[in-house]
């Protein structure tokens, strides 16, 4: 966080003087010499230029400057004064208020805290407008030295990874899960170091061997196949109850569609690691692909889920005014219907909007229920509503069969009459499960969602047999796609949001069909096809730069691996001089876009010029 202390010299106000905040993440902490620099420099942007403050240009002149950052590993704030001109004064505070002498461990540990937080957070979901428009995301790697320093500090504190947390579908960090390796993993692909990156982990394999879990991963993440395959093979080996990289195995097995192979081996990885909710799903996936819905069901109802964790977010460590929360508005870089889309026109959408359609409560499931949910949706989406309810009914105990066994059982209690206890209905009653609540709340979520669904799909027939356009807001569109999502239809998921996008930008639905687009692609052969979402996938990057910046997040993971997968696949001349047609009467896109570019070029990562 950092905090300006702000002077209006042209103030006649008796308190010239403001103080404001703003998140910073991805910025060099190394030591306190690259902080100050970094405060000098948003000192220099404030003062250079006049602000635009609530309609109003002001001159400002940043008297004092504070960066705050928190040292996960050994639970200390660090702290970075500045005071304009020439003064810096930089400690470190515990728990306890206590100031704690710098070291050159804790600044390593400081800098890794910073990264991590930088990368686990700067994709993550927000709705058109984020609740925290006062954080600047810069990339940490805009140079090669940074991401050398992460990697060595990676290595350095690979064993106090756990200390940092993990996902939220995970009940429990481990050394190979956990947000240090989820940053270690994203820093790889961001910077292709996967040399650098294997041969850390091979020297870390030699005292943890679960660390060729990791090892296994990088190799299918850069596609090489061969070597991770062997990887596998070798640890199973060595370690049979590896339940990692068994789950790992499975998941590879079945995406390679080889049924026979992923099934025993997922049985396997739940026998190893019972309590973890992954292997469990993976099993779910395998039954779902064979056709055995009743074992689906069954073994979704074991899943162990995780109820005690969020997704990680940065959250204020203070309730500031909003009159002390202020970003100038970026002006060197325009788009229309980009940079100037109203936050007052989206809200009076959400007020307009219809209510059953904004409420769905499966929208809001997250950790291993939204998993679940998609699990329960992969098999409706085979069987139909009607046939799930049957195998629901065949495999667990329903309400009403459970009152008359209990009624039958009190009878048999009042007349010695032991046969009708052992009659059929009750032995097959004994074979069935009761159903967990959770899974039970997830079938009434999952009958909503299919009721909407149903019902925008008759809309959309019955006005295109009366050759009408149906109408609706872009935020209507967005919510139809997310349930045509949720519920597997990934086509008319995609025709919704386009048609949003057709109204106004929309940041939701412009990564969901980038998403969509960059998996068609996938599948398609014709060059036409494939050149036509070629254009739109370059549109659509382009689109949410701009808007990153707009809200100076300025470092998007996806965005940068949409756009390297782009220049390989088409070079990059080509996306230049398209950028440059299309938006040449747009001041600085092109300049914004090359950035990203040059970033590539600074670590090799363009192949195809």
């Amino acid at each position: 966080m950092v905090h300006l202390k702000k002077h209006n010299s042209s103030s006649s106000s008796k308190h010239p003087y403001l103080g404001t905040f703003l998140y910073y993440t991805g910025a060099d902490v190394s030591n306190s010499a690259t902080i100050a620099a970094l405060l000098n420099s948003l000192s220099n942007i404030i003062g250079e230029e006049p602000q635009i403050w609530f309609g109003k240009e002001k001159h400002w002149k940043v008297t004092e400057a504070t960066y705050c950052t928190y040292n996960v590993f050994s639970k200390v704030d660090v702290r970075v004064t500045c005071k304009f001109p020439g003064q810096v004064e930089s400690y470190m505070i515990d728990g306890l208020g206590s100031k704690v002498n710098e070291t050159d461990r804790l600044w390593t540990e400081t800098f890794v805290s910073a990264v991590v937080r930088a990368l686990i957070s700067a994709d993550a979901d927000v709705d058109d407008f984020t609740s925290m428009v006062e954080i600047r995301k810069i990339n940490p790697f805009l140079n090669k030295e940074c991401a050398s320093l992460f990697v060595k500090g990676f290595e350095e504190l690979y064993n106090e990874g756990p200390k940092l947390g993990c996902s939220e579908d995970l009940q429990v960090p481990t050394r190979c899960n956990n947000y240090l390796v989820d940053a270690f993993v994203k820093c790889i692909q961001l910077t292709g170091m996967w040399e650098e990156g294997i041969a850390i982990l091979n020297r870390i394999t030699q005292e943890d061997h679960t660390a060729s879990y990791l090892i296994a991963k990088l190799y299918l993440l850069n596609n090489q196949e061969i070597k991770a395959v062997k990887v596998m093979y070798d640890t199973i080996k060595l370690n049979p109850l590896d339940g990692e990289m068994l789950t790992l195995q499975a998941q590879y097995c079945l995406k390679k569609k080889r049924l026979d192979l992923a099934l025993p081996i997922a049985i396997k990885a739940v026998n190893s690691t019972p309590s973890y909710f992954k292997p469990w799903s993976v099993l779910v996936e395998a039954y779902i692909q064979k056709g055995d819905y009743e074992k689906a069901l069954l073994t979704l109802n074991s899943c162990p889920m995780v109820t005690h964790k969020d997704k990680f977010v940065l959250k204020r460590v203070n309730n500031p005014q909003p009159e002390d929360l202020h970003l100038p508005l970026p002006m060197d870089v325009t788009l229309p219907n980009v940079t100037n889309l109203s936050s007052l026109d989206i809200a009076a959408e959400h007020q307009k909007v219809d209510h059953n359609l904004l409420n769905l409560a499966a929208a809001n499931l997250k950790s291993t229920f939204a998993k679940a949910y998609k699990l329960l949706t992969d098999i409706v989406l085979e069987t139909g509503w009607e046939s799930l309810l049957k195998y629901r009914t065949k495999v667990f105990v329903m309400e009403d069969e459970f009152k008359k066994e209990n009624a039958q059982l009190s009878l048999d209690s009042s007349s010695g009459s032991s046969e009708a206890a052992n009659g059929s209905a009750g032995s097959q009653f004994k074979k069935k499960r009761l159903c967990e609540r959770w899974l039970d709340n997830l079938f009434m979520l999952l009958y909503e969602d299919l009721r909407t669904y149903t019902m925008y799909r008759a809309q959309v027939m019955h006005f295109e047999a009366q050759q009408l356009d149906l109408e609706k807001t872009t935020l209507e569109w967005e919510l139809l796609g997310l349930v045509s999502e949720r519920l597997g239809h990934q086509r008319e998921a995609a025709q919704c949001y386009e048609k949003g996008l057709g109204l106004r930008f929309a940041v939701r639905s412009s990564k969901k069909l980038l998403d969509y687009y960059t998996e068609q692609k996938k599948k398609t052969a014709n060059l036409e096809a494939l050149n036509r979402l070629n254009d739109q996938i370059l549109d659509l990057v382009v689109n949410l730069i701009v808007w990153f910046h707009r809200w100076y997040c300025s470092f998007s993971p996806k965005m940068i691996l949409a756009l390297s997968g782009l220049i390989n696949e088409v070079g990059r001349t080509k996306v230049e001089n398209e950028i440059k047609v299309k938006y040449k009467n747009n001041r600085g896109v092109y300049d914004l876009v090359r950035d990203n570019i040059l970033y590539l070029e600074e670590y090799g990562l363009i192949e195809n010029d």
